[in-house]
């Protein structure tokens, strides 16, 4: 550990400054020892504790997080960036209310504190019962709010409007790495057709790594973002001259959606967001019809562009094999779910519970990363499961930092897999399919509710995409009644995945390229004149 040298006198600015540039480079054990040098000279320094409490939320520490945070803001009750990191921590400890109440803090101290207003845009996405009218209408503040410094003017793209010519297309991430969009994401740059299509990635990733090089490696231009102004990003994208440029997972993670709001190419296209991104300069959101219906109640500024598979995987060949029906070894059935804990609400909790005593002698197997290891969140979920009546001997907790390999193998624990709502698990619920377990999902209103649902389409398991709580119960028992049933599922679920359109790559990748070609040719039918910013 590289701390501050004994004989080398700083100040504690100094100190600060130092950690931080460890902190920001992913040296946590650097920057968490000289954390700790300031607060053995100063244990009421406000900015090491709550920086220390930012590094033990990156490890998983939530507990520990909530705790050096919390002393952080008794001594510095209007630390804005404190109050965000802190509703960061209790929601990852599925306090979701106390979580939102400091984000609103955060954005009360500091008003226009982008990073907290995005993250109450994320927070709703967790919180059962909210309307489609409501949902909507959060996201159009946040994006007239986030855009107000943004000035437009009229300007006449000089692309080449021949809808028949190779297209420049632009991707804009964050998640270029070793991340669930970007492993989603890879099959599709890696097999575009380049005679036909020129593709861009602007990568936001402070710390590539051996995806990163993948990324860069499968496509024609890799440009750096990372530190770089949105109006900076919006100019190189302009001066690349991109036909179609397409947003990676919205407001999630450190994507930068924004960008757009610069108008910087004729189409702009959202892919992998949870919701609408309320920006009237983005022109298409990609879906599909399981995720949109065409009778759908969300509300969006963009036009749906309906895919015929909107999700893509990839194989999973360092999977372990498929476990044998775990209910043959222990006698009783057992669930399970791998999700974020933000994602296990009382909605959820109640309906789980209506699920476990529907099935007797069931037990629930909750695991994400190592977080359920943390005492205040083991005691939180039995306390909410022991309200319904739930004993605390039928919650298992798993709390284990893994290789990805290992991760999987947990899934030989669980006969059948629990989705939560309203914010589904898609990542989640095709690692479940892929280690032969059955997911079980409760659709909603909005694409982030129905996410697990469109999965289950593709591999001929529409009927456990419930309507209604009581739909979810009933299937629950009746899998869990026909072990036969779900021995067979189990068996042949992987080789089903592998079959289906969810990992055919050059299938989807052409379906994708169609839309691309769809939707610049409207555009080329158009006006070119758009309204972009000034300057």
């Amino acid at each position: 550990m590289t701390n501050i040298p004994e004989q080398q006198t700083v100040t504690i600015e100094q100190a600060l400054d130092l950690a931080r540039q460890h902190h920001g480079a992913g040296r946590l054990p650097e920057a968490e020892g000289i954390y700790q040098q300031i607060l053995s000279a100063d244990p009421n320094q406000p900015i090491a504790l709550h920086l220390l409490g930012v590094i033990a939320h990156q490890v998983g520490k939530n507990d520990i997080a909530v705790d050096l945070i919390g002393k952080s803001l008794a001594i510095m009750p209007d630390y804005a960036e404190a109050h965000n990191n802190l509703g960061h921590a209790l929601q990852d400890l599925a306090k979701l209310d106390e979580a939102i109440t400091h984000y609103h803090k955060a954005l009360a101290i500091k008003p226009n504190f982008y990073e907290a207003d995005r993250n109450i845009l994320f927070a709703m996405l967790y919180v059962p019962g909210l309307s489609t009218k409501e949902l909507f209408a959060e996201h159009l503040r946040f994006a007239k709010t986030h855009t107000q410094g943004i000035p437009r003017s009229e300007h006449k793209f000089a692309n080449d409007p021949d809808p028949d010519r190779r297209i420049r297309i632009g991707y804009i991430s964050s998640d270029f790495r070793n991340h669930p969009v970007g492993k989603n994401v890879y099959p599709l740059l890696s097999s575009h057709d380049r005679a036909a299509f020129e593709v861009f990635c602007y990568g936001d990733v402070s710390r590539p790594d051996a995806m990163t090089d993948q990324f860069r490696s499968c496509v024609d231009h890799w440009r750096p973002i990372a530190k770089t102004s949105d109006t900076d990003v919006a100019e190189m994208v302009r001066a690349d001259k991109i036909d179609v440029l397409v947003n990676l997972a919205g407001h999630f993670d450190k994507n930068r959606p924004l960008i757009c709001a610069h108008r910087t190419a004729p189409v702009q296209v959202s892919f992998h967001d949870g919701a609408t991104s309320g920006l009237a300069e983005m022109d298409y959101w990609l879906t599909d019809s399981f995720l949109h219906p065409p009778d759908t109640q969300e509300q969006f500024t963009e036009e749906l562009y309906r895919l015929p598979v909107f999700y893509q995987y990839p194989l999973y060949e360092d999977a372990p094999p498929v476990e044998t029906l775990p209910a043959d070894k222990t006698g009783g059935i057992t669930f399970g779910s791998f999700n974020n804990p933000a994602k296990v609400n009382e909605d959820v909790i109640r309906l789980w519970a209506k699920v476990l005593n529907s099935v007797a002698g069931s037990r629930l197997l909750l695991k994400y990363k190592n977080w359920y290891g943390q005492a205040s969140l083991q005691d939180r979920m039995t306390e909410q499961f022991a309200a319904v009546g739930i004993n605390r001997e039928r919650i298992i907790f798993a709390a284990s930092s893994d290789t990805f390999a290992k991760h999987l193998a947990h899934y030989g624990k669980i006969d059948i897999a629990l989705d939560p709502f309203p914010f589904n698990g898609a990542t989640t619920t095709f690692q479940a399919l892929w280690m032969g377990v059955p997911v079980i999902t409760l659709c909603g209103k909005t694409f982030i509710s129905r996410a697990a649902g469109s999965l289950l389409q593709h591999v001929d398991l529409g009927d456990l995409a419930a309507d209604t709580p009581e739909a979810y119960v009933r299937c629950a028992q009746n899998l869990a009644e026909d072990l036969d049933s779900l021995r067979t599922l189990r068996a042949s679920l992987r080789g089903c995945m592998a079959a289906s359109a969810l990992c055919d790559a050059v299938a989807y990748t052409r379906n994708l390229e169609a839309a691309f070609r769809k939707i610049w040719q409207n555009w080329t039918t158009r006006p070119t004149v758009i309204t972009i910013p000034a300057g």
